[in-house]
C-alpha cells in the first residue's frame, strides 16, 4: 500500500501491491509496474498486449481482443490465466478463485489505470497461486482535486470506444465516477451470414472515500467504498480454421459458428477501512463479486458422427488438415448430407466473496506485514443444448434440448477457504532481507442434482461429493545488497503451489532466481535467472483447450515432475539532445524452457515422453520500444513485438505447431493544450496474418490485422 498526500494533512490510500516504478526497483524479488503515462503512450485495451511489456509473462492470444486472457507467469500453465493469482485493487477477481479458478471474466484492460505484477518470494503474500506470482490491475483512483478525464477514440470496424471519469474531491470526503464503453463490429467475417463478429462491452465504476483529518495523535481513518458493474455481449467463437483454409482467409469463420454468442454481465462491491497510527496501519477490506455468462457456442460437429470422423471441433479439424475431404466440406458448408451442429448454453454463475485483513508495522529498520483472508465462492452451472441442421452453408432452425437432470451440467461447487501470511523485511543497510510464510487451508464441494428443479441431490451417484480438504504451507527468503550506488544483486527462494477440486493432487514447486540491477540517471538494466522446479504439475480441463482426449469440465490431471527456468532482461535509457528532444529506448526479453520431466499417458495431457516441452508456452518473447518527445508537445513510439514458436500440444503433433512470429505497432501523440491532446494508434503496422494460437479446440487463429485508432483526450 502507498500513500500520496492530496491536500495538508490529508492521505488518500490506494490498495496497491508494490507502490511505484521506483518502489520495483527496490523490492528483494522480481516485481514490475506500468504506469498510467505508460499505458497512454498506446492506449491498449487488450490487456496480453500491455503485458508483452513485462518480463516472464507469457500468454495465449484468442481472440484478438483481450476479452478472456490466457496468462502465464514464469511457465505456468496459460490456459484461461487459471494459475495466476488475479486482482483488481487488491481483491481477487477471478470468478471463483478456489471452485473454478479459470477467469473468463477479467477486468477491462482500457480502464485500467496501472498494472502491477509480482514474481519471486514476495509473491507468498498474494495467493492463493504462488508459483508464478500475482498480476493486480489498478483502477481509476480518485484524483488528488475535482477533475475528470473525457477519452474518445473511434476506428476500423466500427470501433467506437468512449472512457469517462471524473472526481469531486473534498476535505473529508471524495467521490469518483467512471464510464467506460467500448464497442466494434469485429475484424473477422462469417462465410454465408451477415453476422458480425464484434462486441459491446459497458463499465461503471463509483468510488467514495470518507476521511478524518489527521488527529493530534497522528491517528488517521478512512473509508473506501467501491462499486463496480460491467455487461458484454459477443459474438465469439470456439471454432477455428483448418490450416488450408487458414491460408485462403485468415480473418473468416465458418459460417456453422453463426450463432455463438458470449453474454455476460459481473458486478463487484467492496468496503477498505483503514487507519493509520503512524507507525502502525491496519486495514480491513470485505468484497463480493457476483459474475453471470453464458456462452452459446458450437460444441459439437457432426454430432451423430455421420461421416466417421469423431463430433468434438478437435476431430473435424484434424481430419480437415489430414486431408479428409469430407471433414473440410463440413466445415466449409459443402456437405451435400446434412449433418446436426450441437450447441451449447454454457450457462453458469459464480460467486465470490471474502474478508481480508492486514497490519504493517514499520520502523526505520525493519518492515513486518501479516494478513489473514477468508474466502468463500461458488460456481453454478445449469447448461441447456440445442442442436440444428447444416447444409449448403445454411443453418437451419434451433431445436432446444431438454433441461438437463442429473449430469455434469446440473451441479453446484463450493469451496472455503482460509489463508495467513506473515512478511517481515530487514533492513541492514546495504543488505536487505525478506523473510515470508503463509499457510492455505481449503475446502471444495460439489453438488450434483437429479433432475431440471434440483428438488434433490443426486445422494445414489456420491453426493454432495468432498473434491478437495486440504492445507499447505510454505516458505519464501529474498535478500538485495547494494555493492555500490548504482548495482544491486538481489537472490530468491520460495514453496509455491496451486491448489486444486478436480481429482488431481496440488501444484508444488520450489522457484529460485538471482539476478542483477543497475540504476543511474536515465538508465535501468536488470537481468534476471529463473527456476522453477515441479514436483507435481497438473491441468484443468476446459473447454477453452489444452486437452487432447475426452475429459470432463473441471477434471484436473496430474502431469507430475517438470522443469522451467529462463532469463529476463531490461534495459532501459534515454537520451537528451541539445535541443531537449528526449529519445526513450528500452527492451524487454524473456527466455523460457520448459519441459516435462517423466513419460505419461492423459486424457488432457496426452501420450507425454520426458523431455517434451510444456505445451502454449513461447521460449522466447521481446519487446524492443523506441521514442520521442520533443519540447512542442508531439511525442511518437514504435514497439516490435517478437514471440518464439512453441505448440499447442504436449507431442507437438501435426497441426500443432505454432511459429515464431512477430508485430509492429506504433503511436503518435500531439499536445495541443494543457488539457487537451490527440492521438493516433497503428497495430500491425505490417499487417501480417500469422498463427498465433490453436486453442480453444485446435483450429488456427491470427492476430488482429492492421488497425487505425484515433483519439482524443481532454482533462477536465
Amino acid at each position: 500500500m502507498t500513500f500520496f498526500s492530496f491536500a495538508e494533512g490529508v492521505i488518500i490510500e490506494i490498495i496497491e501491491i508494490i507502490g511505484s516504478s521506483e518502489a520495483a526497483k527496490e523490492i528483494a524479488g522480481s516485481a514490475s509496474v506500468i504506469t498510467e503515462e505508460e499505458l497512454e503512450v498506446y492506449e491498449y485495451t487488450d490487456i496480453h498486449k500491455i503485458l508483452s511489456n513485462i518480463p516472464g509473462v507469457n500468454f495465449r492470444p484468442e481472440e484478438g481482443y483481450g476479452l478472456r486472457p490466457n496468462i502465464s507467469i514464469r511457465g505456468t500453465y496459460a490456459d484461461r490465466s487459471g494459475k495466476v493469482t488475479l486482482m483488481e485493487d487488491g481483491v481477487l477477481i477471478a470468478p471463483a478463485p478456489y471452485a473454478a479458478s479459470s477467469a473468463y471474466y477479467f477486468p477491462t484492460a482500457g480502464r485500467i489505470a496501472g498494472v502491477e505484477v509480482l514474481k519471486g518470494p514476495s509473491a507468498i503474500t498474494q495467493g492463493p497461486y504462488t508459483v508464478g506470482g500475482a498480476i493486480n490491475l489498478l483502477s481509476t483512483p480518485i484524483a488528488d482535486e475535482s477533475g475528470g478525464l473525457i477519452n474518445q477514440e473511434i476506428g476500423e470496424d466500427g470501433t467506437s470506444r468512449t472512457h469517462m471519469h471524473y472526481s469531486a474531491v473534498g476535505t473529508n470526503s471524495a467521490i469518483l465516477i467512471e464510464s467506460h464503453t467500448w464497442e466494434t463490429d469485429g475484424f473477422d467475417s462469417v462465410n454465408g451470414s451477415s453476422a458480425d463478429t464484434g462486441f459491446d462491452k459497458d463499465d461503471l465504476v463509483i468510488k467514495l472515500r470518507l476521511n478524518s483529518n489527521p488527529s493530534d495523535d497522528g491517528i488517521y481513518h478512512e473509508l473506501n467504498v467501491k462499486y463496480q458493474d460491467s455487461g458484454e455481449k459477443s459474438n465469439q467463437s470456439y471454432v477455428g480454421l483448418a490450416n488450408a483454409d487458414f491460408r485462403k482467409d485468415a480473418h473468416a469463420r465458418y459460417g456453422l459458428s453463426a450463432y455463438d454468442n458470449m453474454d455476460n454481465s459481473h458486478d463487484t462491491t467492496s468496503f477498505n477501512y483503514v487507519v493509520d497510527f503512524g507507525n502502525l496501519e491496519i486495514s480491513t477490506t470485505m468484497y463480493e463479486n457476483d459474475f453471470a455468462r453464458n456462452w452459446f457456442k458450437v460444441d459439437k460437429i457432426d454430432h451423430n458422427n455421420v461421416y466417421g470422423h469423431g463430433n468434438s471441433i478437435n476431430n473435424i479439424i484434424s481430419a480437415a488438415n489430414a486431408g479428409e475431404t469430407t471433414a473440410s466440406s463440413i466445415l466449409n458448408g459443402t456437405n451435400t448430407q446434412a449433418v446436426q451442429i450441437k450447441l451449447k448454453n454454457n450457462n453458469r454463475t459464480y460467486t465470490s466473496k471474502g474478508t481480508d485483513l492486514k497490519l504493517q508495522y514499520n520502523t526505520e529498520k525493519q518492515s513486518l506485514t501479516i494478513g489473514y483472508r477468508e474466502t468463500e465462492d461458488t460456481e453454478d452451472r445449469f447448461q441447456v443444448s440445442a442442436t440444428t441442421d447444416w447444409v449448403g452453408s445454411k443453418l437451419g432452425a434451433l431445436t432446444v434440448g431438454s433441461e438437463p437432470g442429473y449430469s455434469s451440467n446440473n451441479r453446484l461447487t463450493i469451496a472455503e477457504a482460509a489463508a495467513f501470511y506473515i512478511n517481515e523485511e530487514f533492513d541492514f543497510g546495504a543488505l536487505t532481507v525478506n523473510v515470508g510464510f503463509r499457510s492455505e487451508e481449503w475446502e471444495i464441494s460439489q453438488d450434483r442434482y437429479v433432475d431440471a428443479a434440483r428438488s434433490a441431490i443426486a445422494t445414489g451417484n456420491g453426493y454432495p461429493k468432498k473434491l478437495a480438504d486440504s492445507d499447505n504451507s510454505l516458505m519464501g527468503f529474498g535478500a538485495t545488497y547494494y555493492v555500490n550506488d548504482t548495482t544491486q544483486l538481489f537472490v530468491g527462494f520460495h514453496e509455491g503451489f496451486t491448489p486444486t477440486g478436480g481429482g488431481a493432487d496440488p501444484e508444488e514447486a520450489d522457484n529460485m532466481e538471482m539476478g542483477v540491477r543497475y540504476v543511474k540517471d536515465n538508465t535501468y538494466f536488470e537481468v534476471v535467472y529463473f527456476n522453477t522446479d515441479y514436483q507435481n504439475m497438473f491441468g484443468e480441463c476446459t473447454a477453452s483447450g489444452g486437452a487432447t482426449g475426452s475429459c470432463e469440465i473441471g477434471d484436473s490431471f496430474n502431469a507430475g515432475e517438470a522443469s522451467i527456468s529462463g532469463f529476463e532482461i531490461v534495459a532501459q535509457t534515454e537520451r537528451v539532445s541539445e535541443s531537449g528532444t528526449k529519445y526513450p529506448i528500452s527492451m524487454v526479453y524473456t527466455s523460457t524452457d520448459a519441459s516435462f520431466d517423466n513419460t505419461f499417458d492423459s486424457k488432457f495431457w496426452g501420450s507425454v515422453t520426458s523431455g517434451m516441452d510444456i505445451p502454449d508456452l513461447p521460449d522466447s518473447q521481446l519487446a524492443l520500444q523506441a521514442g520521442f518527445e520533443i519540447k512542442t508537445g508531439l511525442r511518437g513510439s514504435a514497439t516490435y513485438y517478437a514471440y518464439g514458436s512453441t505448440c499447442s500440444v504436449a507431442s507437438c503433433g501435426e497441426g500443432t505447431l505454432i511459429d515464431s512470429y512477430n508485430i509492429i505497432d506504433a503511436s503518435l501523440t500531439k499536445m495541443v493544450s494543457d488539457k487537451l491532446d490527440v492521438y493516433m494508434v497503428v497495430e500491425n503496422i505490417t499487417d501480417e496474418t500469422d498463427v498465433v494460437a490453436r486453442a480453444p479446440k485446435n483450429g488456427a487463429r491470427a492476430q488482429k490485422p492492421r488497425s487505425f485508432t484515433l483519439g482524443v483526450r481532454y482533462r477536465l
